[in-house]
């Protein structure tokens, strides 16, 4: 099978792609299509439509997986830096609350002492108050001299300033206690409000943690779904274009092996242009047989020539035949590597994109259990004359 030089640049256009559109006993022609749509990429053989939407899908769900998780990990940093910020938070509140320990025992001790200079303060009013109904004549009577009856009037107005000195102490310790347990409870109810704050935060971006995972699990059964859909569409397509047979590994010792499907129809060499099923034949024929092929034309005429060269070509498939068809606008030719038990055939093959290793025209490509019937076959071991 040949394609013209006219079409050698097709496959290195963005907005044309080859359609193949397998004719008959697996035979090819090509269309040109320059519609968007018509460009997508599609594997090889998926050219059915139930096979397309099913890539579609696969496609879709690839994405919508990709992207599910994306948002999971950009989610996962999320938490992880409110992680972060929970763990700062809880170590504030920690320390919050060591303060407000230490200013409630403070407190407690204040208010001890504070009960301790009230009972003081009340001893010692009851003491001035018997003091001051002492009149004159008893606190001078109970004076050894005038100098002493100054010294105790003096003590008693000092007396009366410490105590309203010590009065005003209390009452401003007293406020100032009550102010500082306002502040310790502020804090322990903020503390408080801030942890659940940050504990339904971190719930809450849990959850969509795992609604993005669920999501993107959903979305890869979608996508591995729809891509068996599209694998049993190309088995189907290759099996019936195929006539029942099955794409295999091969052996391929073609020469050219590693310039294909690169050079294509580049230059000629043996059998006909390099990475065609031509060349290909005539390689196999010469590795073989030690028979060179110089120019036998497009497959389709490989038989009228191997008969007019006195080869002998007929119905019955045999090792290391070349079968050949004349289906198409250039024909195809294959090696047949083996005949099974069951009558079917192995072959290998150059440009047959339904088998070939990269899905693309110009590769190797193997067929197992192909069924024989709608081949002829070239014998290169008989000959006439």
């Amino acid at each position: 099978m040949r394609i013209s030089s006219k079409h050698k640049t097709i496959g290195f256009r963005g907005a044309i792609i080859i359609t193949l559109f397998l004719v008959g006993a697996g035979i090819l022609s090509f269309s040109f299509f320059s519609n968007e749509e018509d460009a997508k990429a599609y594997p090889a053989g998926c050219v059915s439509q139930a096979c397309r939407e099913a890539s579609d899908r696969a496609t879709a769900a690839d994405r919508a997986a990709s992207l599910a998780a994306e948002n999971a990990q950009t989610l996962e940093g999320e938490v992880a830096r409110l992680d972060a910020e929970i763990n700062a938070l809880e170590a504030d509140i920690v320390k919050n609350q060591a303060i407000a320990d230490d200013l409630s025992l403070q407190i407690s001790e204040n208010e001890t002492k504070l009960d301790l200079q009230q009972t003081a303060l009340a001893k010692l009013l009851v003491n001035m108050h018997f003091e001051e109904d002492l009149d004159a004549i008893m606190l001078l009577a109970s004076s050894n001299s005038l100098g002493d009856l100054a010294e105790k009037q003096s003590r008693q107005g000092t007396a009366k300033n410490q105590i309203a000195n010590s009065a005003e102490a209390i009452r401003e310790l007293k406020l100032s206690l009550e102010e500082q347990k306002r502040s310790v409870d502020a804090l322990i109810e903020s503390a408080e409000l801030t942890r659940a704050e940050v504990t339904n935060k971190r719930a809450e971006q849990d959850a969509l943690r795992e609604k993005y995972k669920n999501d993107s699990a959903a979305y890869e059964r979608d996508a591995a779904a729809a891509r068996e859909t599209m694998q049993q569409e190309i088995a189907a397509e290759i099996a019936k274009y195929n006539n029942g047979g099955v794409v295999g590994e091969g052996y391929n010792s073609y020469p050219y092996a590693d310039r294909c499907p690169r050079d294509n129809v580049g230059y000629i060499v043996i059998g006909g242009y390099v990475c065609q099923c031509t060349s290909y034949a005539g390689w196999k024929t010469q590795e073989f047989w030690g028979i060179t092929i110089t120019s036998w034309g497009d497959a389709k005429n490989w038989g009228n020539t191997a008969t007019r060269l006195g080869y002998v070509v007929d119905n019955n498939p045999a090792p290391h035949t070349i079968a050949y068809s004349t289906s198409g606008i250039y024909g195809h030719v294959m090696w047949v590597e083996s005949v099974n038990a069951n009558g079917t055939i192995n072959l290998t093959e150059y440009n047959n994109p339904s088998s070939s290793k990269s899905g693309l025209p110009g590769d190797f490509g193997a067929r197992y259990n192909v069924n024989p019937n709608i081949y002829r076959y070239i014998h290169l071991d008989q000959r006439l004359w």
